[in-house]
């Protein structure tokens, strides 16, 4: 199998993170001209969103905002039992759409653009609708959607939203020249306990270090390793390296010393898995298998606030802990060719 080498990986090992104020993922599609990857890794600001918006809508009549009561990075990772996307239709869009993982209180900004706008507000309750959808003589349409049902399960009801979204643009297409869809949230659905933000704010006090490669960004506050009792901090890389099949499958190997991990993904479906960890030292080599799924659209990032974990305890115990993990794997595609463009030219904001 022919192996296209790169040097210089693109990886960030990054710590710090801010909790103080509300971030959730907005999603962007329609009528919005060039698309933008915003950096998985980052948050935006208010200011920020509010000239992303500014850019985006400038010359579109019509936009139309989809409220959910609560949204978190986490789930446009969720599978049914089918190991379907619950988001079918927001996925089909993903190479025209703006997907901002991490926007700081979006429904502020929002709730202000309002203010300069002829704007329609409905719920999508339990009932049904609280009033006909009728975009005539509106330039924002408002839709909440407060419809969780009792018994039903997350997944489900994000596949109801999905399905009702791509009903509400299918209509609205019908009667607009151009349509601007934003998905966002009051919430995150996803949040990580005070006792666990305590330990994470002391933790960054710790001699770690941040670490710039090519290839793939991963964030994560601290990388440790356990072989039986031995417990060894990852916190220095001496080199690295990345491997690309044609399968586009990744490797990504990180030395440290004597020692070395090598972080595999592979990629199918229009996603990517971190599907093992490889650890080698002294001429051994051991294959350690993930003890939950670390997957997520391509495009988009991984985030999980407490620990990842990958093991073999086969004869003896080895696991690699990554604590706070977010990792993301960005335009493979480019790299079966030979180019690594990992993070596209933004438009300046």
């Amino acid at each position: 199998m022919a192996f296209c080498r790169l040097v210089l990986a693109f990886l960030v090992i990054s710590i710090a993170s801010t909790y103080g104020k509300i971030q959730v993922p907005v999603y962007l599609w329609g009528d919005t001209g060039i698309s933008r990857n915003s950096n998985p890794l980052s948050s935006i600001s208010e200011l920020e969103f509010d000239t992303i918006l500014q850019q985006k809508l400038e010359k579109v009549p019509f936009t139309v905002v989809f409220f959910d009561e609560t949204l978190s990075v986490e789930d446009f990772s969720l599978k049914d039992s089918d190991g379907e996307t619950v988001f079918p239709y927001l996925h089909a869009n993903i190479n025209d759409a703006t997907y901002l993982p991490a926007v700081e209180d979006p429904s502020t900004v929002l709730n202000r653009l309002a203010d300069s706008k002829k704007v329609n507000r409905v719920k999508l309750n339990d009932g049904g609708l609280s009033a006909e959808i009728n975009p005539e003589g509106v330039e924002l349409l408002f839709i909440t959607l407060e419809d969780v049902q009792e018994g039903e399960s997350r997944i489900e009801l994000l596949r109801r939203h999905n399905n009702f979204m791509e009903e509400v643009m299918s209509k609205l297409r019908e009667q607009e020249d151009k349509v601007v869809a934003i998905y966002t949230a009051q919430n995150p659905s996803w949040t990580v306990s005070e006792s666990h933000r305590r330990i994470r704010r002391d933790a960054e006090n710790a001699d770690l270090h941040n670490v710039t490669l090519d290839g793939l960004k991963l964030y994560v506050n601290k990388v440790v390793m356990t072989v039986d009792t031995t417990v060894r901090n990852l916190t220095t890389i001496d080199s690295s390296s990345s491997e690309i099949n044609e399968k586009q499958n990744m490797s990504t190997t990180l030395t440290s010393g004597d020692s070395s991990l090598t972080l595999n993904f592979l990629s199918k479906a229009g996603y990517w898995f971190f599907s093992s960890v490889t650890y080698r030292q002294a001429g051994n080599e051991v294959i350690l298998l993930p003890e939950s799924e670390v997957f997520a659209p391509l495009g988009f990032a991984y985030r999980c606030g407490q620990n990842v974990t990958f093991s073999n305890r086969i004869n003896q115990t080895l696991v690699a802990t990554f604590q706070d993990l977010k990792v993301v794997l960005l335009n493979i595609s480019d790299l079966a060719d030979g180019q690594v463009n990992w993070m596209p030219s933004l438009p300046s904001i």
